[in-house]
């Protein structure tokens, strides 16, 4: 075949692809990367492991938290004792014993002990890292024993409960394109069977690259067939023809 002809039938088959069969990459519904929230502190438990699925606030790390624990106990004690002294200060102020800046004073005195109370609380609770979504342990990077800085990444947790899977396709369908609308979509590593997915984000920008849009169908996955990564193949036809 001569070299025009092939360019021709080429750049022939890629409108047509574009436009009606074309492939798109799973995308989960949610992924987070869950880091220390502190300086410099050294892992005491890492309670899971790649592969285990994991429920949103679950504890799955623990930091070495010794020092906060006894931060904690001390000011509860300072708590304590400036609650009982403004109470006794205000007690005289009722009984025309005391006066009313004392009084204030030592009200003053309490409440300053009560947040430097929560302060050393939440100190203590960041030392217990908590998973901020339902999914599944993709990565883990550090072991108990190991040190590890703010920010650092700890693990990688992902959602696929849902999916987006994702497509860049020809300007001439953006007027056809209404949100929720069903595509039908197959995934060649699974096999023939259909799956079918929603619109639900149709970017409004084209691509100045690829002279491409942006849309990305949201899949129901709760058995967890479709995995994040895949390629699939949506047909467009029906949006083609509505044109």
């Amino acid at each position: 075949m001569k070299p025009v002809l092939f360019v021709y039938f080429f750049f022939a088959w890629l409108t047509f692809t574009r436009a009606e069969d074309v492939q798109g990459l799973v995308l989960p519904i949610k992924q987070v990367s869950v880091s220390s929230p502190v300086l410099q502190e050294v892992i005491e438990h890492v309670l899971v492991e790649e592969g285990d699925a994991v429920k949103a606030d679950q504890v799955i790390l623990e930091l070495r938290r010794e020092k906060e624990e006894l931060e904690v106990q001390q000011a509860q004690q300072v708590v304590e004792q400036r609650r009982f002294t403004a109470e006794g200060a205000q007690k005289l102020f009722n009984e025309k014993i005391g006066s009313k800046e004392v009084a204030l004073e030592r009200q003053t005195e309490l409440k300053l002990a009560q947040i430097q109370l929560r302060q050393a609380e939440v100190r203590l609770k960041e030392k217990t890292i908590r998973a901020p979504l339902a999914g599944i342990v993709v990565k883990k990077y550090k072991e108990a024993g190991e040190a590890v800085d703010r920010v650092e990444k700890l693990m990688d947790i992902v959602n696929i409960d849902q999916v987006y899977v994702q497509f860049y396709l020809d300007p001439k369908l953006m007027a056809a394109m209404r949100q929720d609308t069903e595509i039908g979509v197959r995934f060649p590593v699974i096999g023939p069977e259909r799956f079918t997915g929603t619109v639900a984000f149709i970017d409004p920008r084209i691509d100045a690259g690829s002279g491409l849009f942006r849309v990305k169908l949201l899949m129901e996955n709760q058995d967890h067939k479709i995995k994040a990564g895949m390629r699939g193949t949506a047909d467009f036809a029906k949006l083609s023809a509505a044109r």
